[in-house]
């Protein structure tokens, strides 16, 4: 009797902590980049892949942001396009700042004032080539690059460094991106 209560017990116990597994990912700490250069932050980028999202629900094809200097020297203008099946293109423009004057990767993005969101920037590419940004909760994921697609290594290196950030690559969109 004690031995199948002691085994009642082990099995509850390592079904609780498979449960606490997801969490326990998802509390993993964020790190943004150390430092980040919103000049070289700037122009046109291309979405490789993203998590899906609320805002990005219609879109089917070639997603681009455009990232311009705002008018203070922490300010950025952000305009996210994308294709939908509608024979018009998904619009939104938005404003984002760096979160502190640290000037590490952390930004507060907003489409709708005065609601804002934290969007880390959690690694770039020689020369700003190509952006990886998530979010702190790990909600939102994406992956930019100056070109409309990246090599497959690089693409399988960027997605390593987003694991380890503790984001799962199972929700990871492609976005198609079409000649233009």
């Amino acid at each position: 009797m004690l031995k199948q209560m002691r085994e009642t017990i082990g099995i509850g116990f390592m079904c609780l902590s498979l449960l606490a597994l997801p969490s326990a990912i998802q509390s993993q700490t964020v790190t943004p980049v150390p430092k980040l250069d919103l000049y070289k932050f700037t122009g046109t980028w291309y979405e490789i892949a993203r998590y899906p999202n609320k805002r990005q629900k219609h879109c089917t094809s070639d997603a681009t942001i455009l990232i311009a200097k705002g008018d203070k020297t922490d300010h950025i203008q952000i305009v996210s396009s994308c294709e939908t099946k509608t024979p018009y293109a998904d619009v939104k423009n938005g404003t984002g700042k760096a979160q502190d004057k640290s000037g590490d990767g952390k930004l507060k993005v907003s489409y709708m004032w005065p609601f804002t969101s934290k969007y880390w920037v959690l690694g770039y590419g020689e020369n700003y080539s190509w952006l990886l940004i998530g979010s702190p909760n790990h909600k939102n994921l994406w992956i930019l690059s100056k070109t409309p697609s990246l090599k497959p290594e690089l693409l399988s290196e960027i997605q390593a460094r987003a694991t380890a950030e503790g984001f799962s690559l199972a929700k990871l969109v492609i976005t198609r991106q079409t000649a233009r």
